[in-house]
């Protein structure tokens, strides 16, 4: 049996067995008992009073509202200008941060991109006469990640050269004044400019006072490259003399004490050009280790062949040429027609611009025979072409 069961069984007999209780009062009686019950008598009863208002809290409600009413809006209008000057010191702080970091962004901007801009409209690898009409031919031999040397022209604009210089334009004071400001590794150089030396010139001679810490002599390979270097860059001048700090005779460790002038080759350097592709990708005009000729031909038929790993030909597989100097003049015939529309319009401009400037280094002109096209980009092959001056141009930019 469940205990639920149980319960309810004992619960019933239990109120069965309880006594029967009986009220033996008659009606009259428990009437009278209720009369005089006082709880039930109406004397007792509280007495209501009438209400009467009270006159000082409607007095203390009436100016609260009033207080409120006035302070509320002054209270508003402070949060408000509160609220609104901070809006704009906020504003403020930001447009001074945005203008901070505006002009920090521009100079960051400027510092890569000045004395960096390559010239890309049109695509050129040698500089003309038409280039310096308004500008002036900075020349300038960069070094790359391969110990090698390539030969640049930049273009600086001569209203501001002016500005800088007075309107000198000798390559040693370019060099004082620009070298130190060209990003080389944005360029996709080494950094290597300036030379460690004090450089001046007298008449047609370049003096360098190197620094006392100078690392040049440390191997053949950089004493090498510091010279085909110079060679690309004091253009304009015939010799060069190294020296010590005082003016007096330098000692190399690899050559021992230098007392007379180096040779500069100048523009006229009789040296044949081949393509070059530079660690970074681009591809330049540049010469064989700074190798000579003794012709102008000889120079001609040396850069249709790969001198080595490091250089290429510019002339492409299956196009040949033969040469004719007259005086200045050279002659380049193409053995079969050619047509430079079915070229890479890169790979006919190394073609034609590496053949120019191998002749330009003898100061030759050249004529093309057998093209094409009589007029293509910046070239008329029924005249003898332009003699560059410079080998991959780039804009020196000042602003």
């Amino acid at each position: 049996m469940s205990r639920d069961k149980w319960n309810e069984d004992n619960l019933e007999k239990r109120l069965r067995d309880m006594p029967v209780v009986k009220d033996q009062r008659s009606k009259d009686e428990i009437m009278q008992r209720l009369k005089s019950d006082s709880r039930l008598s109406g004397a007792n009863q509280p007495i209501k009073k009438p209400f009467k208002p009270k006159w000082s809290s409607l007095i203390a409600i009436v100016a609260a509202i009033l207080l409120l009413t006035i302070i509320l809006p002054v209270f508003i209008q402070q949060n408000n200008e509160v609220s609104l000057d901070k809006a704009t010191t906020e504003d403020s702080a930001d447009a001074i941060k945005m203008e901070s970091n505006e002009e920090m962004q521009s100079s960051e901007a400027s510092d890569a991109s000045v004395f960096t801009r390559q010239v890309t409209a049109p695509l050129s690898y040698a500089a003309y006469p038409a280039n310096v009409v308004d500008h002036t031919a900075f020349h300038i031999g960069l070094v790359t990640d391969q110990a090698t040397v390539v030969p640049v022209t930049f273009l600086l604009p001569n209203e501001s050269l002016h500005e800088r210089l007075g309107g000198s334009s000798d390559a040693v004071t370019l060099y004082n004044e620009y070298a130190n400001k060209i990003d080389e590794e944005a360029l996709g150089f080494i950094e290597y400019h300036p030379y460690k030396a004090i450089i001046s010139s007298h008449g047609h001679q370049v003096q360098m006072k190197f620094a006392t810490d100078h690392t040049y002599d440390v191997s053949s390979a950089t004493l090498e490259m510091l010279n085909l270097s110079l060679l690309d860059t004091f253009q304009g001048y015939d010799e060069i003399v190294w020296l010590q700090e005082d003016a007096s005779a330098i000692t190399l460790d690899q050559v021992g004490q230098v007392e007379e002038p180096i040779t500069l080759l100048g523009t006229v350097s009789h040296q044949a050009y081949y393509r070059y592709m530079k660690s970074d990708g681009e591809v330049v005009l540049s010469t064989n280790f700074g190798k000579t000729s003794l012709t102008v031909e000889q120079a001609l038929i040396d850069m249709k062949k790969s001198p080595n790993d490091m250089y290429s030909t510019v002339v492409p597989e299956g196009i040949d040429f033969t040469v004719k100097v007259e005086k200045d003049m050279v002659n380049v015939k193409f053995t079969e027609v050619l047509d430079l529309e079915k070229m890479q319009q890169e790979e006919a401009l190394q073609l034609i611009e590496g053949i120019l400037m191998t002749a330009a280094s003898f100061d030759n002109y050249v004529k093309f025979e057998r093209v094409v096209q009589e007029q293509w980009m910046r070239f008329d092959f029924t005249q003898p072409l332009e003699k560059p001056i410079g080998v991959n141009p780039k804009y020196l930019i000042n602003e």
